[in-house]
């Protein structure tokens, strides 16, 4: 299971923090809203936005962080995103909601631009669930039109992103509309990791029960295979694709539904499914005795191909996998959550039903039973952070389940190790592949 989909399902499948990382003309402004007093509610964020990026690679979005006492101590559990999709014109609105957790202090309401293009905001709205109907939270200027054209950035936490070489900031009015903040970000230099999921020279696809399969490979060597998250996508990797492809030729894919894999069935999607759409990929390009690295769900379909196909995999790494959706597998709150977050999804008018397929996968698989794990005759290394979403003694019990398992729990770690600490990831795999 992914954290970013226990209510927090579209942050994610966007990759948005992916995309921070490698364009220089990135922005990031914060309104900062006390949440304290608000623990447990359910809130939303809607923000109206219209983006005109100047390549594909490039667009804008919403997210929402919450922090503990200290501004910068993130509740990784607690993040969501919402991206304009290419290729829409106009102003639209668009929304993130979820649940405020206990320990959390503020949230960061982030209006977020990657990459070239002109993108504006206006109108950041939150609010909070009372009873059967909603409540509005004033958001200081959320409509701009108190801000000063000198200073158009005026109330924004980390307002120096948007005083980088290459950006601009400034202010707008138009007719019915009002005052908003328009964002011109041009000459960011978007290096090879930002193309990772969105490299044509790299990129194929597979025909396989339905639906076309998309991937990636990169660098020359042992086959590799990487098996991203549920919502997430090639990009997921963008901090292990460079290093493993140093010594390994990487296979990287988006899985049924997701990145650019899109499936164009209705059936209820499934680990098998995954798992028998990865050795139809491996098939087509010939291989077996594959090594793979499967995080959260790429882990459960990882476990699925090792164990129903034993040739095709040779190492095998999982990262965060479970065996079923129960509480003896994850928290609680956690299940709770996804139950209540796929409500309100299925609740709008416009959602995206793929979204709400693999949110309904989250409560219904994976369903691997340990005894099968037995049939695994790769070398396998199971990992899961100290502070990961999955219990660690369901981590246990898959180690004990296949033979001559390794179990390395990364201290100090979550759920999301991949990519909040890709050195200490990328270390412990490659010492493992090594072997």
């Amino acid at each position: 299971m992914n954290y970013l989909l226990a209510g927090f399902f579209l942050m994610c499948q966007l990759q948005v923090h992916s995309q921070l990382k490698y364009t220089t003309t990135n922005v990031g402004l914060v309104k900062l809203i006390e949440a304290k007093k608000y623990a447990g509610k359910q809130f939303q964020l809607v923000v109206d936005i219209k983006s005109q990026p100047a390549d594909s690679i490039s667009g804008s979005a919403i997210m929402s962080l919450q922090t503990k006492k200290q501004d910068w101590d993130y509740i990784n559990s607690a993040r969501q995103g919402a991206r304009v999709p290419s290729g829409t014109a106009g102003w639209n609105t668009y929304t993130v909601s979820g649940t405020i957790d206990a320990e959390a202090h503020k949230i960061w309401a982030m209006l977020v631009t990657y990459g070239n293009g002109d993108f504006w905001f206006d109108a950041v709205r939150f609010k909070i669930k009372e009873g059967e109907g909603w409540t509005d939270i004033p958001v200081e200027n959320g409509d701009f039109e108190k801000s000063p054209a000198q200073n158009p950035l005026k109330g924004f936490k980390n307002a120096e992103s948007a005083t980088k070489k290459g950006v601009s900031a400034s202010l707008e009015k138009e007719s019915g509309r009002g005052q908003f903040l328009h964002i011109h970000a041009e000459g960011g230099t978007i290096v090879n990791t930002a193309l990772y999921g969105n490299n044509a020279e790299a990129g194929s696809y597979v025909t396989s029960a339905g639906t076309k399969i998309y991937y990636e490979i990169y660098g020359q060597g042992e086959p590799l295979l990487l098996l991203h998250g549920n919502g997430g996508s090639i990009s997921s990797f963008v901090g292990q694709i460079e290093a493993f492809s140093k010594n390994y030729k990487v296979i990287a894919v988006d899985t049924r539904g997701q990145g650019k894999s899109l499936d164009t069935t209705t059936r209820y999607f499934s680990y098998n499914q995954f798992a028998d759409d990865m050795k139809m990929l491996l098939d087509s390009l010939h291989l077996k005795q594959v090594s793979l690295v499967g995080w959260s769900d790429g882990g459960n379909t990882g476990l699925l191909l090792a164990s129903k196909y034993p040739d095709y995999v040779k190492k095998l790494v999982t990262m965060g996998a479970n065996l079923n959706p129960s509480d003896k597998a994850l928290d609680k709150k956690i299940l709770k959550q996804v139950a209540k977050d796929l409500k309100e999804m299925k609740d709008q008018k416009d959602a995206d039903p793929v979204v709400i397929r693999l949110m309904e996968m989250l409560l219904k698989e994976p369903n691997i039973s340990p005894e099968s794990l037995g049939t695994i005759t790769a070398q396998t290394l199971v990992m899961a952070g100290e502070h990961d979403l999955i219990l660690e003694e369901h981590t246990r019990l898959i180690v004990a389940s296949i033979p001559g398992a390794q179990l390395l729990l990364l201290k100090g770690q979550t759920h999301n190790v991949v990519a909040d600490n890709p050195e200490l990831f990328n270390k412990e795999v490659l010492e493992f592949l090594k072997k």
